[in-house]
């Protein structure tokens, strides 16, 4: 039940206490002026659910790491305001690296399919003797299936991670992100309430961050 009539102060306590009441009033008061502020340092970049899921991941953060929040430092407004800008920015960051990977990859599909334009000879930007394109056109091939390799080896990395979570978890994955299944329809799926759904989507997405980044590791050691 949501407490209008509860000061930043109740909430903070009752999010201490791990009342979720709390945690509904919290949601209720300031989603909607953290979702507009999260657009602002998104700049454009992402989609809508890239804000919601920022807020989602927002909100968890404060159930979980209230203990972080010190009222000497400043309103818990303040406190939940530099949260949200910090995951917005990680997911900016995260946005920008698949943006630039994409336009990299599109530049390069155009270059192997414009590489051979007249009709059988080398003739534009690779530039040369035929012996000086092959090479060029050799080492290209090698490097994209290196490439293709990588993105393969991730995959894989990304199944396996997938695999080691609960079955439930596993499931609440697949819909939101491949589904793109709301959080409502989640919720009425499971049977869970939106902040169970959240915390547990939340939680999912931390184990495979660190998963991933354990495999990284372990092949930096190799």
């Amino acid at each position: 039940m949501v407490r209008q009539n509860w000061s930043d102060d109740d909430l903070a306590q009752g999010l201490h206490e791990h009342d979720p009441e709390a945690l509904e009033t919290l949601i209720s008061r300031y989603s909607r002026e953290l979702f507009y502020f999260i657009r602002l340092v998104l700049d454009g970049v992402g989609v809508v659910q890239d804000a919601e899921e920022c807020v989602n991941d927002l909100f968890v953060a404060a159930w979980q790491e209230i203990d972080s929040f010190d009222p000497e430092r400043g309103t818990l407004r303040t406190w939940l305001t530099m949260r949200a800008k910090y995951i917005a920015l990680d997911r900016r960051r995260q946005l920008c690296r698949r943006q630039a990977y994409t336009l990299q990859t599109t530049e390069e599909s155009r270059q192997w399919g414009t590489s051979d334009g007249g009709g059988g000879r080398n003739t534009s930007r690779w530039g040369g003797h035929d012996s000086d394109n092959r090479f060029s056109l050799t080492v290209y091939a090698e490097a994209n299936m290196e490439h293709l390799i990588e993105q393969s080896e991730r995959r894989e990395e990304l199944r396996l991670a997938l695999a080691m979570l609960p079955e439930l978890d596993r499931q609440l994955i697949y819909l939101r992100y491949f589904k793109f299944a709301s959080t409502e329809e989640l919720a009425a799926k499971t049977g869970l309430t939106r902040t169970a759904v959240d915390t547990r989507l939340w939680r999912a997405r931390k184990s495979l961050r660190e998963a991933l980044r354990e495999r990284a590791h372990e092949y930096e050691r190799i």
